[in-house]
């Protein structure tokens, strides 16, 4: 039997990446991601709950991703498209943006090409000798909860990012014929916030730019206790793992797990 996919969840899956779905900043390597079931829960970072012998793990620089950069989506339903284009749209607001679907009234489809791609992360080698010669804090219950294994929850380690200045965002009646939009109604809707320009070559592809790169996708890996020891396993990208629960806060702020001492950070010994 064929397995529907949700393209909104999986349009950067080819790429390597798991989409976030409410593209922002503050979704960084070593962040940990909790999956109870299909919940998944922003937790914080792994240095809040793992103290190590070893420096905690600095993200790399940005560095461009020509192979990305450009990448355009398959033409996505209408309905896809524009839950995609909102999704953008409210990220570079950093909250509700104004609507503008009205103006794609004569599409069929929706083809989406990011801009200013680049990716930021920490090798798997540098995150793995961290753990490996650090201690958990296991009496912390987040920790208990989502490190165990129990219940079918996991704990995810995001290990790099893909990053995106603007969206270039096309409509279209069928594969050939694309539409018209009125650009300057949609400039006139989005003039309230500074930071987003809007920008077109024609009346058929307008460019949505922020004024600082947004986090689109991301991967990760699980980190789980197995005989004795910890492991990481690596975790194939599907709309599974895409995340949205802590990127549609409406606060910045993040819910950070409480700092620990190195009096609580004890050997963690989880039932097998």
């Amino acid at each position: 039997m064929a397995v529907c996919v949700d393209p909104k969840l999986t349009y950067l899956n080819d790429l390597g990446y798991n989409v976030l779905r409410l593209p922002r900043e503050g979704i960084a390597p070593l962040g940990v991601i909790g999956a109870d079931g299909t919940s998944k829960s922003w937790l914080g970072t792994l240095d809040q709950i793992w103290k190590s012998e070893i420096t905690v793990p600095v993200a790399g620089p940005q560095q461009a991703a020509g192979a990305i950069s450009g990448f355009c989506t398959s033409d996505l339903k209408l309905s896809a498209g524009l839950e995609i284009l909102a999704n953008a749209l409210n990220g570079m607001f950093g909250g509700k943006a104004p609507d503008v679907s009205g103006e794609y009234h004569d599409a069929k489809s929706m083809q989406f090409e990011l801009g200013n791609v680049t990716v930021s992360g920490i090798d798997p080698f540098v995150i793995g000798n961290y753990v490996a010669k650090g201690e958990l804090a296991a009496q912390n219950p987040f920790v208990r909860r989502y490190f165990s294994g129990e219940k079918g929850t996991k704990a995810l380690v995001i290990s790099q990012v893909l990053l995106a200045k603007s969206v270039k965002v096309t409509g279209k009646k069928d594969a050939s014929t694309t539409v018209n939009v009125n650009v300057p109604a949609i400039q006139a809707a989005l003039s309230a916030k500074g930071g987003v320009t809007v920008s077109s070559s024609d009346s058929t592809s307008v460019t949505y730019e922020n004024a600082v790169p947004l986090v689109f996708g991301f991967q990760v890996f699980e980190i789980a206790y197995t005989a004795g020891q910890w492991e990481f396993r690596g975790v194939k990208p599907s709309a599974a793992v895409s995340f949205s629960e802590y990127a549609e806060a409406a606060s910045d702020s993040r819910p950070d797990l409480p700092i620990v001492n190195e009096a609580e950070l004890v050997e963690i010994d989880f039932p097998q």
